[in-house]
């Protein structure tokens, strides 16, 4: 093998060194600079779209508070939209119980006055029954003829005894 063969060793040496020197000068002035763009423009890239980022999660943390916001103004204002609902329902309930006991005592005391009619007219057919009867039984009974007052004025003190 030529290239193991020390009596070359010199001309490989300097073709070596003339090559790598090409390489180098082609690399430094030609890839070097493209491959620094190319990192430089990656770099910017980033630094963007960090920076993107970072005003995109400031942007969703302030929508994230005003979120939150809203929700606690909702949230008060249901409630005190409910509060003022059941105070409205309670006032309506208590308006509505006024009214019923109103009726109710309106149509009890009705009632009350026309039950006592009812009993004043009974009592009275209660009497004037007692009167005919007490007028057709005492004569039968006891033989002896009663005037129809004095049955009468018989019958109302007993009942207003009883009363």
């Amino acid at each position: 093998m030529p290239q193991l063969d020390p009596t070359w060793y010199a001309s490989q040496s300097f073709w070596m060194l003339v090559t790598f020197c090409a390489m180098f000068l082609m690399m430094w002035r030609f890839v070097m600079p493209a491959m620094r763009a190319t990192v430089d423009a990656r770099r910017s890239r980033i630094e963007t779209d960090i920076q993107k980022t970072e005003e995109l999660k400031n942007e969703a943390s302030r929508l994230l508070k005003d979120l939150t916001q809203a929700q606690e103004d909702v949230k008060r204002k249901m409630q005190a939209a409910f509060a003022q609902a059941q105070a409205e329902a309670q006032a309506l309930t208590q308006q509505l119980e006024i009214d019923f006991n109103a009726r109710l005592s309106a149509q009890i005391a009705e009632k009350e006055q026309a039950l006592e009619t009812a009993k004043e007219i009974a009592l009275q057919d209660v009497a004037r029954i007692s009167g005919d009867l007490a007028a057709a039984i005492v004569p039968k009974i006891a033989g002896i003829t009663v005037s129809a007052d004095e049955i009468h004025q018989t019958i109302t003190s007993v009942m207003e005894e009883r009363a």
